[in-house]
């Protein structure tokens, strides 16, 4: 019955839905095409009743359509959509701007404009005008009930429900019929059949059917027969059967041996395959760091342009494959249990601190801001494995870092102790990335298992990171656990058991500046947080603001930190607007995601975020000395030879002017290689050689001047404040790295300290200030406007023109000026467009707008 009613029943309502949706339809548009037709016609038949204002008329031509039984008013309105005469007065309410037709409170609205054409008073074309004026002059609205259209609804309804009622009824009486020929005789077989399965072999079909019916009644009773006879003869097979049985387990038995032996092969295989991995692996890695460490080699040598995107693209790629390769090499270890966890003490803070800022570049490229949510106790002291919670961490927050384009990746570390030695360590590490769908999260957790197909080829990676993640924490007693919604970020949840240290030292506060306050800004809500959480812990009288103007108003005879945002824009809109605030605070602390850009004086000082507590504390608690204004500047005793290696011709004209001012001889080179033949025809005392030059740079310059002069001092100027280049300069042999913008003060006390005190004070000079003067040494700030607008002038021209070389000579003209004159906003755009012409392709739009940025800035100095 239901094989046969459902699907006519299905048919009925959709056939019947289908026909009933179709003539309410039609009765809607009989309606809306009929009140249309009343409007355009009324409204054609009005236009000389409105041009004579004859009411008379309109009257007379409402009549005819009001002796339809729906049609209840009809209105003319005047162009200003003024009611002129009404036929009824029940209420209503008009929307003209609703357009031609509308509905509202069972009442269907019909409004058409009356159109005058103008009437032809001549039939002599002649007259007639060339154009037609077309203007509406007023306007019809034709109102119709609903009622008669809701009668014709209901008749549809109880007719089309009529129909599907008749149709159900013959359909159930089609499905019993049918339905019963089918199971009365299914009902009797089985009835025979549970007989025959209670012991009743007599029991046999007596009705006779049709079709394959009658065909199941006589195999059922052929079938009964059969089995009453093989009863009889089952004791004589019951033997044979047992003989069988034994045969079979005997066999079966013999194939779990030969299982188990196959198994212990796949094992052996395995272990195999895990060692000839392991061993792959290693020889794999031997070779890609040679190539690391050659094309490291290869970079400080004299490259092209070219030469080294090529060097740049093999050190990334090698390092991805390296990358890939360790976690291959973990993940081995893991499945073999190889891994061995430590038990050794260190700082958990440390720890944490030391994975964040091996990410903090990658994070800071990408705007993100990295923080951490520490508790100040001694309890982070703790017993454990260092590097391998340093790489569960890393794993994760790469993977944070990784798949996060905005916001921040936040790091929450709590703890609950569980008894006097141990306690549960719970980190988690919030994203506001990309997210992960709930239905893949559990495969994450998979080897060679990512999110999405397109992960690898976006972001690269092996997909072990996680799976190795978790084994170790796992290892360690720990669990980790992750949470996600897609495009609202992911929580990855580590929970550690580990041992805390019984002798843990105590958190030293700082009391040395009891009196000052520390005046804190930073426009990240939870970073802020997070810091003014470390000052207050440290005993510091801290004032967190997130506003500019606040800052300025509390900053005068305070300590002031101002976190630098990794966003470009953002930099130069606050270095701007906090450019002298450092002569107003007592102390100015800057915390900055890649400490480029920033102005130097005596007291200020510059921390890389991440920022550890202790460094906050160091540098709050160090004492900054300034000197005391006197009247004294140092000159030299006997003459000295010193070799400036400048390429800008601006900014050689200002050192040499403050070595003459100290009675000091120099001589310029404006290449690497004009340097080492300065050196060996002067002999100078000491060379002032700037990092950055064309042809060669004073990396190399230093290396060639040092194989042959040891001995000589070399002072380095650069305004790049990155420590690795320091490192490499120092590397090269330089003797002392300077920062541009040049201190004249500390530039003289570099010389002095370098050439063995040959400089003495002279008692009538005039005093040094701590930056600079330029005015003092008959550089006038206009001279460096004109020269920075002749670069910028220049600088267009060769983006004009697509020269790419000429806009990196430029770039690095103007880079040397902001540097050595203090102009941290020239100095950021001039960092932008480097990172935009380092890159293999081109972007020129985005190139076009650095250049126009900088135009502005250089205009608005003006």
């Amino acid at each position: 019955m239901l094989l046969t009613l459902l699907p006519l029943l299905f048919m009925s309502l959709l056939l019947g839905g289908y026909f009933t949706y179709t003539r309410l339809q039609d009765a809607e548009y009989s309606l809306l095409e009929r009140g249309q037709l009343l409007a355009r016609l009324i409204a054609s038949s009005s236009e000389f009743g409105f041009i004579t204002n004859n009411s008379e008329l309109l009257k007379n031509l409402s009549k005819g359509p009001l002796l339809e039984q729906d049609v209840s008013d009809i209105l003319f309105l005047d162009g200003k959509y003024e009611l002129i005469l009404r036929s009824a007065e029940f209420p209503i309410d008009l929307q003209i701007a609703s357009g031609e037709t509308y509905n509202h409170n069972e009442y269907w609205y019909f409004t058409q404009p009356i159109i005058t054409t103008g009437i032809p008073f001549l039939d002599n074309s002649e007259f007639q005008e060339s154009e037609q004026i077309i203007e509406t002059i007023g306007w019809v609205v034709v109102v119709i009930s609903e009622s008669r259209k809701v009668q014709q609804e209901e008749q549809i309804f109880i007719a089309n429900t009529l129909l599907l009622l008749i149709g159900s009824i013959f359909t159930f009486f089609l499905a019993q019929r049918f339905g019963k020929r089918i199971s009365l005789p299914i009902l009797e077989l089985t009835q025979t059949m549970e007989k025959i399965q209670a012991g009743q072999y007599d029991a046999r079909i007596t009705n006779t059917y049709t079709g394959e019916f009658n065909s199941l009644a006589i195999g059922l009773n052929n079938l009964a027969d059969t089995v009453h006879k093989s009863i009889k003869n089952q004791e004589n097979k019951i033997e044979l059967a047992t003989r069988k049985l034994q045969f079979t387990l005997h066999h079966l038995e013999q194939q779990n041996n030969a299982l188990a032996t196959a198994r212990k092969r796949a094992d052996e295989a395995n272990k195999a395959k895990d060692d000839f991995l392991a061993r792959m692996s290693h020889e794999l890695r031997t070779p890609l760091t040679s190539v690391v460490g050659f094309s490291k080699l290869l970079k400080q040598s004299p490259c092209t342009e070219e030469q080294l995107e090529h060097i740049r693209i093999i050190n990334q790629t090698s390092q991805m494959l390296l990358s890939i390769i360790d976690d291959i090499l973990d993940f081995s270890k893991l499945q073999q249990d190889a891994i061995t966890i430590e038990h050794i003490p260190f700082n958990l803070e440390d720890a944490v601190y030391d994975v964040m800022e091996m990410q903090a570049p990658l994070a800071h490229s990408k705007g993100l801001e990295l923080i951490a949510h520490l508790p100040e106790t001694e309890r982070l002291e703790i017993i454990g494995d260092p590097t391998r919670l340093r790489q569960i961490v890393s794993n994760i927050l790469s993977n944070a870092v990784k798949f996060t384009e905005s916001g921040s990746v936040e790091t929450y570390l709590s703890i609950k102790q569980l008894n006097k030695q141990q306690s549960l360590f719970t980190l988690k590490i919030i994203d506001t990335g990309i997210g992960i769908p709930q239905k893949q999260l559990e495969q994450l957790f998979k080897a060679f298992m990512q999110a999405d197909t397109s992960i690898t080829r976006r972001f690269g990676g092996s997909g072990l990171g996680l799976v190795i993640a978790k084994k170790l924490t796992e290892l360690m007693g720990g669990k980790l656990s992750m949470s996600s919604e897609e495009s609202q970020g992911t929580t990855l949840t580590l929970d550690l058991p580990l041992k805390t240290q019984k002798n843990a030292n105590p958190i030293t506060k700082n009391t040395s500046e009891a009196d000052t306050t520390t005046i804190y800004y930073e426009e990240n809500t939870s970073l802020r947080i997070a810091i003014s959480s470390i000052l207050k812990q440290q005993n510091n009288k801290v004032i967190a603001v997130n506003s500019i103007e606040e800052m300025k108003r509390q900053a005068e005879k305070n300590n002031v930190i101002v976190s630098i945002p990794a966003n470009p824009q953002k930099q130069i809109t606050l270095l701007k607007e906090i450019k002298d605030i450092s002569r107003h605070c007592a102390k100015l602390i800057f915390l900055s995601p890649n400490c480029t850009n920033l102005p130097v004086a005596n007291n200020i000082a510059i921390l890389n975020k991440p920022v550890r507590p202790s460094r906050i504390q160091q540098a709050i608690e160090r004492t900054i000395r300034i000197e005391a204004t006197d009247t004294k500047q140092r000159v030299a005793v006997k003459a000295i030879k010193v070799v400036v290696a400048e390429d800008n011709e601006f900014n050689s004209i200002l050192i040499n002017k403050i070595l003459n001012s100290f009675n000091i001889q120099a001589f310029t080179a404006t290449t690497g290689l004009e340097a080492i033949t300065l050196v060996k025809e002067e002999k100078p005392d000491i060379v002032l050689m700037d990092a950055h030059m064309p042809i060669m740079d004073g990396f190399e310059a230093t290396k060639h001047i040092k194989e042959r002069w040891p001995s000589l001092p070399i002072i380095a100027l650069t305004a790049n404040i990155i420590e690795s280049e320091h490192i490499a300069l120092y590397k090269a042999g330089v003797s002392k790295v300077l920062l541009k913008p040049i201190n004249d003060s500390q530039l003289f006390e570099t010389i002095n300290a370098l050439t063995t005190n040959v400089l003495q004070v002279d008692e009538n000079a005039q005093k040094i200030t701590q930056v600079t003067d330029i005015t003092k040494y008959d550089i006038h700030p206009q001279q460096l406007e004109q020269e920075l607008q002749s670069l910028s002038r220049q600088l267009e021209t060769a983006f004009q023109t697509y020269q790419i070389d000429a806009i990196r000579e430029i770039n690095h003209q103007i880079a040397g000026i902001s540097g050595l004159y203090e102009l941290p906003e020239i100095e950021c755009c001039v960092s932008s467009l480097q990172a935009l012409i380092s890159k293999s392709t081109m972007d020129w739009p985005s190139i076009w707008k650095v250049i126009w940025r900088l135009k502005r800035i250089l205009d608005s100095n003006d």
